[in-house]
This record gives C-alpha cells, sequence and structure tokens, in this order.
C-alpha cells in the first residue's frame, strides 16, 4: 500500500524529533551544554558503631576537558534513601585528582610514582588538597560555580608524560546506631573509642582527647549493651556532578582552602603547618555566669595569587557557630554560618548542622591581592567541650592583574555588617593580636563572637547572587491519605509559600512519606502537581465576608499565567512523575513576578495534587494512565455519563475512586504521604526581568478547525499500533496542533510534560523553526528517582538570551510524539515557555512569508527546513 503524504511526513517528524536528543541530564545554558551525572561511591559496611575512613582510587567521573560547576552529595543505603546524620554520621567526604601511570607495568619498572597529586592551590602543602570537600552539612550546602566561571578539570596539557588525570574520593563515615554517646562518637573522644595508639602505631598524648587520630578506619565507638553484635548494613555516598566542555567562554577559578589550625605566620615560621582539627574546651563557671561561652579561634594566612573572590564557605562541626574571612585592612570577605537541623528526617537531624551559608559577591566587588595576609575566625560554642572539630574556609579566586589595596596596618582590623558596615580602627584592632599570640585578646573575643554569631547573617537557604539576595525555603502539602488502589486528587488551598512581592526562581516538588522518605513511583505514582496563584480579599477589605456582602467583590480571583487556554491548565507551574529530574530554573536576570494582587485583596496559592497509590494493583500501568474498566468507572465524579469511547483518563480517576487490585491482596495498610516542595526566590527590583508563563496544548485543535475559541482538553489517546505499521517498525503515535502566541519576546526556559510512553515534544515557530525541543528520561532500578518504565525526567532549553525570538500573534506549532507499542489512556502533550517580553521597535525583523500549512525545521544532522510545498501536506 502507498503511504499517504500525511503519513510519510508524521514518521520523518517523529524519526528527527526522536533523533540525537540532548542527554537527559543536560541544560542548554548561555549557548553551552551543562551536563550533569550521578555516581555512587563503592559499598562501605558499616555496624552500629563502627568507623569507615577509606580512600577510593580511580573512582567514576566525568572525563574530558571540562569545567566542573558543581558537587553535591550524600549518604544513601542500598535502595537509595538518604540515610540520617544520627544513624551515620558523615565526619566528611572529599574529592582529589590526581595523575596515574596509563601503563603501570612500565612506570614500576621506570621507578616512577604511582599516584602524583593534583592538588588545589592552597597554601597546606601535606593537607587539605582537594578541589571539593563538605561533611554533614553536606545535604544544605551550595557548590554551585557561578556564571562565567568554572574549575579546569582534564586538560591534557596538565598531566606528567605517560600520566592520565584520574580522581580520589575520601568517606569518613561513622555508624552511630546504639551508640552510647552520639555526639561524643561524632566528635571522635578517644576514650569512648578505647583508643590509645593512632593507625600507625604512633602512642596518642594524654592531652589529645579527641579527633581524627582516634576514630581511624575499622575503629569502633561504645556501643549500648546488646548492640555488640549489631547488623552491618551497606551504605553509598551517591554523589552528582554538574560540568560543561572547557571553551574560551569558561573563565576559570583557582581554589584556596585555608586552615584556622594553622598558626605558622603568627609565630614566625615559613612553612604553613595545617594540623586541620583543634579543641573546644568547655568554657569557665566565670564566663558562663557572664554568658560567654563563645570559643574564638582565629589565624592569618597568605595567599598567594590575588583576583575577584567569586564564591566563599566555611567547614565546622556540632557546636560551630560561624566563621568569617577578612582581608589584610580588615575588610570583611565572607561570611558562612551553620544551620542546624530541628527533626530527625534526612537533611533536617537536630543537633547537626545540616548546612552552611555560602558568598556569592558581585563579580569584582570583593578583590584581594598577591601575597595578601587574609585573617580567618572561627566561632565554637563553649558550652560543652568539642573535640577534633575544623575551622576551614574555601573560596574560589578569578584572578586578574594585581589591584592595589590601601596600605595596611600590621596587625589589621576586622570590619562587620551589623548593624550598618562599620570596621575597628586599626588603632583598637592592634590589641587583637598578641606577639605569637595565636589568641584574639579576652577582652575582644565576645565582641567578635557576638557580632559575627548573631547580626545581618544571611539565612541558610540564602545565597547573594548578583547582588541580590536568593532566598529557598521547603514547605510540605497537607497529607494526603492513601491505600493501596485508591485516587488523591485534592486542591489545597491558601498553602504555604513565600510571600510579598517577589521573583520566582524555581520550584520543585516530590512525594515524601512521614519520615521525609522519597516515595517511589511504583508506590505511589505522581499523575501530576499543579500550583497557581489566586486573589483573595484581605484584613484591609474586611475578609471573605465583607467582600461578598458589603462590597460585592469576588471571594476568588485566579490569577492565571499568559497562556492561550482560558478554562484549564492556569497553573505558574506543574509537572508529575518526571518531578525529581526536570530543570524548573528560571535563568537570571529574569524571574517570574508574584505578590502584586489588586487592591483589596491579598495573594494566596493553591496546590493540587493528584496521586495514585499502586502498591498491589492489578495493572500497574493501566491503573497510572486512569482506565475506566480498572476503576470500574461509568459516570464522572460529576455524576455525568462516561461515552463508551472513552476508555481512560482524568474523568475515571477522580478523588477517593479505588484501581482493580490483584486477586488475594491482602488489605494493605493505609499511609500518609506528602507533596514536599522547594521554592527559590528574591526579591521584586528593577534589576529583574519579568517573564510570561505560557502553555501550550497539543490536544487544542480550536485553531486548525477554524473556531475562535481554544479548546484545550489536556489529555488524549494513543491507540496501538496496526499490524501493518508494527511489521514496518513504525510504532510511533504524533499528534500536532496550531496555538497562538498572544505576546512575543525571547524564549528563555522551555519544557514539555509527557505521560509513560511519551518519546518527547517539539514547539516549531510559525515559518517552521525548531523553538525548543524536550525529551523524556525513563528510570532504570527501583529506587525513587529512577523507577524503571517511568519518565523520570524532560530535557529543557535554556536558549542564549536573544537566540530564540517569538513574536506578537505568531502561530506556534506543537508536536508531541508517544510509543504506541500499546494503547496509552489519558496522556498529555503539554508544552511550557517562559518568554521575556521586549519593546516592540526589536521586532521589526520579519518572519519570512509563511504558507498556509508552514514548514519545519530540525537541527539534526544539520540545521535544514523541509520545503513548504512538502509540509503543506501536513
Amino acid at each position: 500500500m502507498k503511504m499517504s503524504p500525511f503519513i510519510a511526513l508524521l514518521l520523518l517528524v517523529t524519526l528527527l524529533s526522536a533523533t540525537a536528543p540532548l542527554a537527559t541530564e543536560a541544560l542548554n545554558m548561555k549557548g553551552q551544554l551543562l551536563e550533569s551525572k550521578t555516581f555512587r561511591s563503592p559499598p562501605i559496611s558499616l555496624r552500629p558503631g563502627s568507623a569507615s575512613n577509606k580512600f577510593y582510587h580511580h573512582v567514576a567521573f566525568p572525563t574530558g576537558h571540562v569545567a566542573v560547576k558543581s558537587f553535591n552529595a550524600e549518604v544513601v543505603d542500598e535502595a537509595g534513601v538518604p540515610v540520617p546524620l544520627h544513624e551515620t554520621y558523615l565526619h566528611h567526604w572529599l574529592v582529589e585528582p590526581y595523575y596515574a601511570p596509563k601503563d603501570a607495568d612500565a612506570a614500576e619498572a621506570q621507578k616512577l610514582p604511582k599516584r602524583i597529586m593534583a592538588r588545589n592551590s592552597g597554601v597546606c602543602k601535606t593537607t587539605l588538597g582537594q578541589y571539593y570537600g563538605l561533611g554533614s552539612e553536606t545535604r544544605h550546602t551550595a557548590t554551585w560555580v557561578p556564571d562565567p566561571y568554572g574549575i579546569e578539570i582534564g586538560n591534557p596539557e596538565r598531566p606528567p608524560e605517560g600520566y592520565e588525570e584520574r580522581w580520589m574520593l575520601n568517606v569518613h563515615a561513622i555508624d552511630t546506631r546504639g551508640v552510647t554517646d552520639k555526639l561524643g562518637c561524632t566528635e571522635c573522644r578517644c576514650d569512648l573509642y578505647n583508643v590509645t595508639v593512632d593507625e600507625y602505631g604512633r602512642r596518642v598524648d594524654e592531652d589529645y582527647t579527641g579527633g581524627l587520630r582516634c576514630c581511624y578506619d575499622q575503629s569502633r565507638c561504645k556501643v549500648k549493651e546488646g548492640f555488640e553484635n549489631g547488623e552491618a548494613r551497606k551504605v553509598f555516598l551517591r554523589y552528582t556532578v554538574t560540568w560543561l566542555d572547557w571553551s574560551d567562554a569558561v573563565l576559570p577559578v583557582k581554589i584556596y582552602i585555608f586552615d584556622v589550625s594553622d598558626t605558622a605566620l603568627l609565630e614566625g615560621k615559613s612553612e604553613p603547618a595545617c594540623k586541620v582539627e583543634y579543641q573546644v574546651e568547655e568554657c569557665s563557671s566565670e564566663n558562663r555566669a557572664k554568658n560567654d561561652c563563645v570559643h574564638v579561634q582565629a589565624t592569618k594566612q597568605v595567599l598567594p595569587r590575588g583576583g575577584d573572590i567569586v564564591f566563599g564557605v566555611a567547614h565546622q562541626h556540632s557546636g560551630g557557630i560561624g566563621a568569617s574571612l577578612h582581608g589584610e585592612d580588615g575588610r570583611l570577605l565572607c561570611k558562612s554560618i551553620p544551620t542546624y537541623g530541628k527533626g530527625q528526617q534526612a537533611g533536617d537531624e537536630a543537633g547537626y548542622i545540616v548546612g552552611m551559608s555560602t558568598c556569592y559577591p558581585k563579580p569584582g566587588t570583593v578583590t584581594v591581592r598577591d601575597g595578601e595576609v587574609l585573617t580567618l575566625v572561627s566561632n565554637y560554642s563553649s558550652e560543652r567541650q568539642h573535640t577534633g572539630v575544623m575551622g576551614l574556609f574555601y573560596i574560589l579566586v578569578a584572578e586578574h592583574e594585581q589591584q592595589q589595596l590601601p596600605a595596611a596596618a600590621g596587625n589589621p582590623g576586622l570590619c562587620f555588617s551589623f548593624p550598618v558596615p562599620w570596621c575597628i580602627p586599626s588603632w583598637l584592632s592592634s590589641n587583637l593580636w598578641s606577639s605569637g599570640d595565636k589568641m584574639m585578646s579576652p577582652s575582644l573575643v565576645l565582641l567578635v563572637a557576638l557580632l559575627s554569631a548573631t547580626t545581618a547573617t544571611l539565612p541558610s537557604e540564602a545565597l547573594n547572587v548578583r547582588g541580590h539576595l536568593l532566598k529557598t525555603k521547603t514547605f510540605l502539602s497537607p497529607p494526603i491519605f492513601l491505600r493501596p488502589g485508591s485516587v488523591s486528587n485534592k486542591f489545597y488551598l491558601d498553602i504555604p509559600f513565600p510571600r510579598g512581592h517577589l521573583a520566582l526562581k524555581s520550584f520543585n516538588g516530590e512525594v515524601v512519606d512521614e519520615r521525609g522518605v522519597p516515595v517511589p513511583l511504583h508506590e505511589t505514582y505522581l499523575h501530576h502537581w499543579v500550583v497557581e496563584p489566586y486573589f483573595a480579599p484581605g484584613a484591609g477589605a474586611g475578609g471573605a465576608g465583607a467582600a461578598e456582602v458589603e462590597t460585592k467583590l469576588p471571594k476568588v480571583i485566579l490569577n492565571r499565567n499568559s497562556g492561550v487556554c482560558k478554562t484549564t491548565l492556569g497553573q505558574y507551574y506543574g509537572l508529575g512523575s518526571e518531578t525529581r529530574h526536570t530543570a524548573t530554573w528560571v535563568p537570571d536576570p529574569y524571574g517570574i513576578e508574584i505578590g502584586n494582587p489588586p487592591e483589596g485583596y491579598e495573594e494566596r496559592w493553591l496546590v493540587n495534587v493528584h496521586a495514585i497509590d499502586t502498591r498491589g494493583v492489578a495493572d500497574k500501568l493501566g491503573c497510572t494512565e486512569c482506565r475506566c474498566d480498572l476503576y470500574n468507572a461509568t459516570v464522572d465524579e460529576y455524576g455525568r455519563r462516561i461515552a463508551e469511547d472513552y476508555t481512560g483518563g482524568l474523568r475515571c480517576c477522580y478523588d477517593q475512586t479505588q484501581c482493580r487490585m490483584e486477586e488475594g491482596f491482602a488489605g494493605g495498610e493505609a499511609r500518609k504521604v506528602f507533596l514536599r516542595y522547594t521554592v527559590t526566590w528574591l526579591d521584586w527590583s528593577d534589576a529583574v526581568l519579568p517573564v510570561k508563563i505560557y502553555i501550550f496544548d497539543v490536544t487544542d485543535r480550536a485553531l486548525l478547525e477554524g473556531k475562535s475559541e481554544p479548546a484545550c482538553k489536556v489529555e488524549y489517546q494513543v491507540e496501538e499500533c496496526s499490524a501493518e505499521n508494527r511489521a514496518k517498525n513504525d510504532c510511533v503515535h504524533v499528534q500536532a496542533t496550531k496555538q497562538v502566541l498572544p505576546r512575543g519576546g525571547d524564549i528563555v526556559f522551555g519544557v514539555a510534560h509527557q505521560h509513560s510512553g511519551g518519546i518527547g515534544a517539539s514547539l516549531h515557530g510559525e515559518d517552521g523553526r525548531l523553538l525548543c525541543e524536550s525529551m523524556a528520561t525513563y528510570g532504570e532500578g527501583q529506587e525513587a528517582g529512577n523507577e524503571e518504565g517511568y519518565i523520570v525526567g524532560m530535557s529543557t532549553c535554556y536558549p542564549k538570551p536573544g537566540s530564540v525570538t517569538v513574536f506578537d500573534g505568531e502561530v506556534l506549532t506543537i508536536v508531541s510524539n508517544y510509543s504506541s507499542e500499546r494503547q496509552h489512556t489519558g496522556v498529555m502533550g503539554l508544552f511550557y515557555i517562559l518568554v521575556a517580553e521586549h519593546d516592540r521597535q526589536q521586532q521589526q525583523q520579519q518572519l519570512p512569508a509563511a504558507t498556509d500549512n508552514p514548514g519545519l525545521c530540525f537541527s539534526f544532522p544539520v540545521s535544514w527546513c523541509l520545503p513548504s510545498w512538502l509540509s503543506s501536506n501536513l
């Protein structure tokens, strides 16, 4: 049979849309491919009380000449579930590159070294060579290297001849299940480990009461009776690296790590002596009476090469209050403050440092010069003794020509930011230091400690990005009650949400249980979540009753996005199963404006969560696709009869419906789950450029059918492919439509939403040019975020600003591709874009004259377009 031009074109479009997709981890950011990949360390075997402190060589890591942008890590169990600090304490992890012989045998024969460490640029020559390293704070401490900077690795010219770059990982983990003193074990108190000699057989001095020498690999902390033979388990360090290929567009940064225990410069010695750890003694009764239980440790170290500081963060242990880094003239370069957990779940463990605030100075505003003497101050509470603590400070420096600073006094001043920026004059601050003394004078300890620890500190969630305070906060939805096979599809009004006139930067959500543990999709399927603002009468209007009775104002005004679907799809954000691995970040300098309601109203937010419990169901995919026969549905939730040709979708899996269970499935316990959502924002200002949200729906055929009003049905059905098409290996269903974009501008973000079976979707301009392509990624395992058979992520588009422009009233084409190897019901083909409007004068560049049925353009294998005479058959 001759294939129709329509079918031929659909197959061609499908193949080209599905070919050469971006890696699921990749974002096209500022014209460069930003890639991310998650790895796991070798297994770490721990039994109650035991310590593991191993070095793993040649670990999995990105290869090639690249710029590292971030490195994030956490401890997880064999199922991939995050392990809380009160079970496995993460003392520290660190990663460091090294050079290894390509031919080990030849190197050994020539007596060449087995490893050559490629250390950072810091002054600690024999310790602290890592590129990245954190501890208990790892889950909530930013490591992002801001644009346009990057940490250069994999330069083929760097390794000595015959060597290649590899990576080493050190993980120090302590299992505190059943121990007699959790804090004592995490602080490596020697008496709890029954240690008198270290791992190298050297005697431990009596005045060394705790630290790394006592909790070495395979040592064991004292456990309670009954835990001596406790069960061992395997944990892993799961680490995610983000990078992009090295290019001239990336500016390199140098890594410097300063250690407050190094007193060499203060003592007049030429070589640094970084001891890494120190001890905080319990405060005296005299100081306790004065409420002066703060220990301040300070030192000076020389910065070999100057430049602009673009990032800074401290590392401290439990008891830490914060640390600060100062220039030679006493100016504050960066201050980093800890956040302590308040609960039991991983990432919020009470009594542990779970995050350190970071500094992201506006480029060029924080400059240091070659050879400048920096002062590091580390503050700890001394309410009790703390052993083996650390006071490290990491900074990233972008080098430039040496800049002159004002002449500095021999003993520098100190500067603070509260209540306004001010400095201690040098004549007074000179009394801080005594010759050869590493400690501040007692008269100023309290002053420095209080100012460093209590005032004008950034919250743990905040980063100073380009001079603006970027804040983030995590919330929980109301509890969602589910039993096996049941459905919850509720709308929750007036949910917790940031307040004020703000710019939203991201919204990320996932389903978790009561302990905060992520729930996998094969247990609770997240059909979708959406969030949308609305306006309700404020207190000034007398409340909702006054609005209704006195002023006749509407009770609620929905504040919808700018899209054309008037009665549906009004949300600002919305995703489904792909939520854990789909970016929602609004790139700088853009933001979604919120918090600007009409007079007499206040802004509130609603969330709709549609969750399906698939434990024990007869057909997991069928239940997630809302097949009507599995829900025994013949009428919808409003009592309307369901047509026979409607075999599945939202009308059959409404709130409190029940999907068919496996025969003999014994009950199954009901449980509570939550949508845990994290919002990132900054205060609105003239520096933020607003974007409009548009959501396009491939089911809207109004324009194709000559109708004036859009008809967004939201969902559609994919029929199983015919035997004839199956024989041709042509089991792809393509749905396409056109919708009008009301207002043009620059597209700065784009992503599609599809269900299981989806291959990807694309958005095209009126002349057929490709605006954005978004491809689906499927999981390969069982753990949350990698569930086999489910879409766990959609790739996103971040065009270089100004490179993808659309015009007022432009007719866009949406193409959604699904596999038709089997029938799929209730699927979606939505496309979200963010558009930054610009002056109409800038839109005078004319589009090529478009035919009634425009062509289509593709980017593989090169950029090209179908001629209009062929594409007109679409």
